[in-house]
């Protein structure tokens, strides 16, 4: 399946958007990208995969991609208003080397574009 494609459910024939499954060897995690570390994990998760979504309802309401430093721009500050608003906490940072390692800035917001493209092919394909 290229990244273009949409699955069909067998049983309804309907277009579904991409799965977490489908998602899941690309980090939501910013430690991999710049080594920040947060917590709980889980809720870090679950509200900047909620996030990449309303991103993505953005870039398909305005038919306009963010750049690389808007995009990181807006992670940072959604990631300090979950500090501020109590969900998170902020850990101290892993060595700069160790987010590098994994994947590092670049290739982090490159896998965020690539879901939100994703969504918006799928919502252009006619889905909800």
């Amino acid at each position: 399946m290229s990244s273009g494609e949409m699955q069909t459910s067998s049983e309804t024939g309907s277009t579904r958007p991409p799965s977490p499954m489908e998602f899941g060897s690309m980090p939501l995690d910013p430690v991999y990208g710049w080594g920040i570390v947060f917590e709980p994990v889980e809720t870090l998760i679950n509200e900047t995969a909620a996030y990449i979504e309303q991103l993505a309802r953005e870039v398909y309401e305005r038919g306009a991609e963010f750049s690389d430093e808007e995009l990181q721009e807006r992670f940072f500050s959604f990631w300090d208003r979950l500090v501020a608003e109590g969900k998170l906490q902020r850990l101290p940072d892993r060595p700069p080397e160790f987010g590098k390692a994994i994947l590092g800035p670049r290739r982090w917001l490159r896998a965020q574009r690539i879901r939100i493209r994703r969504l918006v092919e799928y919502w252009r394909s006619g889905g909800p």
